[in-house]
């Protein structure tokens, strides 16, 4: 074959053009879906976890007694207004230690009420955040700084009060089989049943008996109440015409009772006088005080009395002498 014409050479150069666009028209629109398709995947999961770029999240550490069903991403909420999530959960000794990523403009203090909330009519925890406007700020966990963990609350949610139901079905059931028991032991028995007719054949026969005595009896018990009436009031009129003379034996017994007391007063303070007297005799204290202690005393005052007694022996023999000599000496008178 020849060579093409000119036209033809023309024709396909222009085709090979046309097909280059179109390949780069569409590599720029696949390009662009992907953009877009990322921008809108960014964008719902932003959405989705509602995090905001524009603030700084700061992280506190809460100390709960128990958290129940609560799980990381659980939503915290600063007086019902959701400002954060439940970043992570772990125990802490016998307590549970709850780290919650919370918007740095929250400003947290000693007096805030933090618990674990019910969220939701399936069970949904959360965390509660009350404000408070005293106490004083609580710093956030920041690197190289000590951690302050806040002390937080549980309170009963959903969960646990279907916990508590089933316990409370489990006694009711207790309950219904006692009561079954009781039934079956009292109005399920023959035996039962015919005594409580017997007894309340009794009752029946006692009352019949009681109707016919205060018949019978009616003239004696009224007499006697008009008597009871009578003696009231003569007592009473016996209390009236002598009143005054009641009033001063009261007067006089409040008197007799006042100087009995101060008697009384006196001789406690003789008591304590006598006291004092005898805890400085046992003391050493005084004449006497000194005389008690003395160990001594005792055995000078019985030599003393032993050397008295021999000088009365003494004194005595020589009297004695003294007489006979006495005798002896006098010259007799001449007859």
């Amino acid at each position: 074959m020849g060579r093409p014409p000119p036209v033809c050479a023309w024709l396909d150069s222009n085709a090979g053009k046309d097909l280059g666009v179109r390949k780069l028209n569409v590599d720029f629109i696949v390009g662009a879906s992907i953009l877009i398709a990322l921008f809108v995947l960014i964008a719902g999961v932003i959405w989705l976890k509602e995090v905001s770029i524009a603030n700084t999240m700061v992280n506190y550490a809460v100390i709960f007694p128990e958290v129940g069903t609560s799980q990381v991403g659980d939503p915290v909420y600063v007086n019902g207004v959701k400002k954060g999530t439940l970043r992570r959960i772990e125990l802490h000794g016998t307590e549970v230690l709850g780290i919650l990523n919370l918007d740095r403009r929250i400003n947290l203090t000693d007096s805030v009420r933090i618990a674990v909330v019910n969220v939701g009519l399936l069970g949904e925890r959360g965390i509660g955040i009350t404000l408070s406007p005293q106490g004083s700020p609580v710093p956030h966990i920041a690197p190289g700084a000590d951690t302050v963990f806040i002390r937080g609350h549980f309170d009963t949610g959903i969960s646990e009060a279907m916990g508590m139901l089933g316990t409370v079905l489990a006694e009711v059931e207790t309950l219904v089989v006692a009561v079954s028991q009781i039934l079956h032991a009292t109005i399920g028995d023959t035996t039962f049943i015919s005594q409580f007719h017997d007894i309340v054949g009794k009752l029946d026969t006692i009352t019949i008996v009681t109707d016919r005595l205060l018949k019978r009896n009616e003239p004696v018990l009224n007499a006697a109440f008009a008597d009871l009436r009578i003696v009231s009031r003569d007592l009473k009129d016996l209390l009236d015409r002598n009143s005054p003379g009641l009033d001063s034996i009261v007067a006089d017994g409040q008197i007799l009772m006042t100087k009995g007391i101060a008697l009384v007063e006196h001789a406690e303070a003789l008591i304590d006088d006598v006291q004092a007297i005898l805890k400085n005799i046992e003391d050493g204290k005084g004449t006497l005080g000194r005389l008690y202690v003395d160990d001594t005393f005792y055995d000078e005052l019985k030599a003393v009395m032993a050397s008295v007694d021999t000088l009365v022996g003494e004194v005595r023999q020589d009297a004695l002498r003294l007489r006979v000599r006495l005798g002896f000496g006098k010259k007799r008178k001449q007859p």
